[in-house]
């Protein structure tokens, strides 16, 4: 009975940090794009500048500056938005 009670409240711990885990990494992708959050030392100028080129699609443009941070993992979010932007633009003149 005891060992019973014991995997089952080691259960719900663990249950209990994957979840919070989950939601964590889950938070952290749906505030990159917002102007609080993460990307608040992002201006947000150059969030709507990057939202613009890529036609207003959220999506899109959080998987542009995901690529970039994984890239250049040593450079600010600032950076990364601007990298983002100048790819789009350079892209566009070929």
């Amino acid at each position: 009975m005891d060992l019973a009670l014991l995997l089952a409240i080691a259960l719900i711990v663990g249950i209990f940090f994957w979840l919070r885990r989950y939601q964590g990494s889950k938070r952290w992708r749906s505030r990159s794009l917002s102007p609080t959050g993460s990307s608040q030392s992002v201006r947000s100028q150059t969030q709507r500048q990057l939202l613009r080129l890529v036609g207003g699609n959220r999506a899109v443009a959080e998987r542009l500056v995901e690529q970039v941070q994984l890239r250049n993992p040593n450079h600010s979010q600032q950076w990364c938005w601007e990298k983002a932007i100048y790819d789009i633009q350079r892209d566009r003149r070929t």
